[in-house]
């Protein structure tokens, strides 16, 4: 132990003893918390001036140093008394001691009074000015607290039993519970924390201000001080009375799932149920965190789970974050009948269902693959009109549902709008998880534009919120990952996507998505591993959700379709129209062919990407077909195409012009898709369309007049530089298709476990590839070979 340093002697008081001693009033009261050195002051001034020291229940006659006993006393102080000084605590009453003042006998001096400053501790133990305001700044001066500086268990263990039987015993359970949250860092009214003796209140001895808002931290009280606190609450909960009184407290700031814990284990259900609307039923998952919702609904009794309608929701709620959308629309039929799970029987009917039921059902098809049509939504926005106004939470949540059926319907000024609104709604709520949501569809929306500049902004913006998420969301941050890869790709960068694909994936096919990310992932996912490593493994990915789809009967055509995309990407058109012609729907190649007109009308998100693949067929296979342009052009005049979309249809119409021996407006079209491509950074999109753009660049005319405009000459480098370009030049260097492939996920630094799994092979088969691999590149490891793929530009 370093002997300098407070608690291996007492600090000595000559200043305040001499002070004291020149006090020429009758009666002088220090009247001072416990923990501010009263006792050893009195033993200080007893040694000084020569006066015993009285601990008796009554005033001393003579003159006296009197220790006043936290109990009642019993006589009243001497009229004339010619000489006291007395030491008690605020709460302590002494009869008599008013009327002296009210004649002026008595001087009186508070805790503050007791508090070292810095140059006592300065001088009293013989350290630096820095060690010494180090010091003062740790313990505001509190004499107790400073054998806590030195930190040692067990100071810190006889500070916590100190705090815990001396200043905390006498609070109520009420105050104890606020100090307890404002340790932590919570915004707590200051009147729980009035009548607590160390804040400072005008009579205690300054501010304890732990994160409390006052002025200064007294870091080495926190623990011991938070330890006491636990201590002393566990003990009272052992009392049913004082337990409910502690839930109360907690239910009161906000504490709620510690409330309806403490309820449950009292068996006061509807006690427990009331908090749990308190903290506003299934948003409290939004507000505490999934293992929250977990806790509290696992200590309510069966029969209530199943039949109180609050905690149905949370039921349901807990289903669909779970990934189980078939799971909540069971939870609801048992709790409604089957006319639950039929959003057009419900949220239009309010005789027979509750408000919070109606907008459940409502929000209940943003998991959904179901179309809200206008009817429904009709009813929806008149249902709104029941919700209070400064109902921030529902009213944000009803516009994110709504946010999400635009987003289908591809009405993506609508769903910005909508999106703004949900948002100043939950910015209002202050529940930054569901500000991420919303910001987290904006960016969806601007990527399904082909804007990856504007998507990056949001999705900074989502990470933003989700900073301020107070409890883990590991499902959350994986779906910003999920966003911040595809916008990464979108841009060209095709590593982040690679890696998510390989180690997150699993992960997050089980866990909570919504249709909208549904085909985020699809077209970004497949397009990714079709172009750096297979058909077959883009295809194995799609069977990996097709599989997730049987089992909750979702997004069935969004994978077909994309399986047909990565078909004709394969260079396998025959069999994509098979697969295409083998669907249950009415966009066949025959509608295709005389649509027309129909074609720019069509609404219905798969209708519109199925009628995109026949076309993209048509101009692949019968590119000189008479029509097939208009067919393009009436496509391109709908405005429910994704920017992805259009991007993609143009390609094919300027593909088509070409071949029709159009040249001049298949270069003006060209120019003018692929100047729109660079001011999005819509990479990805274009490097799709490769198959076509590789045949319209390879006209010697054409590609001049591209190379002559810096801006169309660098988004082509960038597509050709983002896709199998790079086998080419792998092959230039003697590596196979399938080595080039394992060469990329090397430099992404992918396990060969985890290019087995990506390319379909065993480990010893990639082994084999990178025997071969390292042999035609002279490299004796990865590291080498990745050195050497990135000089002859392989890789990059």
């Amino acid at each position: 132990m370093d002997t300098r340093f407070p608690g291996s002697s007492r600090l000595s008081r000559d200043g305040l003893i001499a002070r004291i001693a020149g006090l020429t009033f009758p009666v002088v009261v220090i009247d001072a918390p416990a923990g501010t050195g009263k006792s050893w002051l009195l033993e200080d001034l007893s040694r000084a001036l020569g006066l015993p020291i009285w601990q008796g229940s009554t005033a001393p006659a003579d003159p006296a140093l009197w220790d006043v006993p936290h109990q009642e006393l019993t006589g009243p102080l001497p009229d004339d008394i010619s000489r006291l000084i007395l030491a008690k605590r605020p709460a302590t009453a002494i009869p008599g001691l008013a009327r002296a003042e009210v004649y002026g006998k008595v001087a009186r001096l508070t805790g503050t009074d007791l508090l070292f400053d810095a140059p006592e501790v300065q001088s009293g133990y013989d350290l630096t000015e820095a060690e010494a305001e180090g010091i003062i700044a740790k313990t505001g001066g509190w004499p107790c607290l400073m054998p806590a500086t030195q930190g040692s268990a067990a100071m810190d263990v006889a500070l916590s039993a100190f705090l815990r039987d001396d200043l905390l015993r006498p609070l109520a359970s009420a105050r104890l519970v606020a100090l307890d949250a404002a340790l932590k860092g919570k915004a707590v009214d200051h009147a729980a924390l009035q009548g607590i003796p160390f804040l400072e209140d005008g009579t205690g001895p300054g501010p304890l201000n732990l994160p409390l808002t006052l002025p200064r931290p007294l870091a080495a009280c926190v623990g011991p001080l938070r330890r006491a606190i636990s201590d002393l609450l566990a003990e009272r909960s052992q009392d049913p009375t004082q337990a409910r009184a502690i839930a109360t407290a907690l239910a009161a700031i906000g504490e709620l799932p510690e409330a309806i814990s403490i309820f449950q284990s009292l068996g006061a259900w509807q006690a427990a149920s009331d908090t749990l609307r308190q903290a506003r039923g299934p948003f409290a998952i939004h507000l505490f965190g999934s293992e929250a919702l977990d806790r509290i609904l696992a200590g309510f009794p069966p029969d209530m789970a199943r039949q109180d309608e609050l905690i149905v929701h949370c039921r349901a709620i807990q289903a669909i974050k779970r990934g189980d959308v078939s799971l909540t629309h069971r939870i609801l039929r048992d709790r409604y009948g089957d006319e639950a799970n039929d959003p057009r029987k419900v949220v239009g009917n309010a005789q027979r269902y509750s408000l919070e039921f109606r907008l459940f059902r409502v929000l209940l098809q943003t998991w959904e693959d179901i179309d809200l049509d206008a009817h429904l939504l009709d009813d929806a926005y008149q249902m709104l009109g029941e919700l209070p106004a400064d109902d921030d939470l529902r009213r944000g949540s009803f516009y994110n549902a709504v946010l999400e059926f635009y987003i289908r319907a591809r009405r993506f000024a609508e769903a910005d709008h909508t999106a703004v609104l949900a948002g100043a709604h939950y910015s209002r709520a202050n529940v930054p998880i569901l500000s991420f949501y919303i910001d987290l569809h904006r960016a969806i929306i601007q990527l399904l534009l082909g804007d990856a500049g504007t998507a990056r902004k949001r999705a900074a913006s989502a990470a933003a919120h989700m900073a301020r998420v107070p409890y883990d969301s590991p499902g959350d941050t994986r779906l910003l990952g999920l966003l911040t890869a595809c916008i990464a790709y979108e841009g060209g960068e095709a590593e982040p996507l690679s890696r998510f694909l390989s180690l997150d994936l699993d992960d997050l096919a089980s866990g909570e998505i919504w249709p909208t990310l549904i085909e985020m992932v699809l077209i970004y996912g497949s397009q990714a591993l079709a172009e750096h490593y297979s058909t077959v493994a883009a295809r194995s990915f799609l069977d990996r959700w097709r599989v997730r789809q049987e089992r909750s009967d979702q997004f069935g055509m969004l994978i077909d379709i994309r399986d047909i995309v990565v078909l004709q990407n394969g260079n396998r058109w025959q069999e994509a129209m098979v697969k295409a012609a083998g669907l249950d729907t009415r966009i066949s190649l025959a509608w295709v062919e005389e649509g027309g007109p129909r074609l720019a009308t069509l609404q219905d998100r798969d209708e519109v990407a199925l009628a995109l693949v026949w076309l993209r067929h048509l101009a692949q296979v019968t590119p000189t077909r008479a029509r097939l342009d208009r067919w393009i052009g009436g496509m391109l005049d709908n405005p429910h195409l994704t920017g992805r979309q259009r991007i993609g249809a143009e390609v094919w119409l300027a593909h088509v012009l070409h071949r029709q021996r159009r040249l001049p407006e298949a270069q003006a079209q060209l120019r003018k898709t692929l100047s729109t491509a660079a001011s999005l950074g819509s990479i990805a999109t274009l490097s799709e369309e490769r198959v076509f753009l590789a045949e319209l660049t390879s006209t010697r005319r054409v590609k001049d007049g591209l190379e002559r405009n810096d801006i169309l000459r660098r988004v082509l480098r960038q597509v050709q530089e983002a896709g199998p370009g790079r086998a080419r030049r792998g092959k230039a260097h003697g590596l196979t298709r399938q080595e080039t492939r394992i060469l990329h996920a090397l430099a992404e630094g992918a396990t060969n476990k985890m290019i087995a799994n990506i390319m379909g092979l065993s480990e010893a088969t990639v082994k084999f590839h990178l025997s071969n691999l390292y042999r035609k590149l002279g490299c004796a490891n990865r590291s080498e070979a990745i050195r050497s793929a990135e000089a002859l530009r392989i890789v990059s």
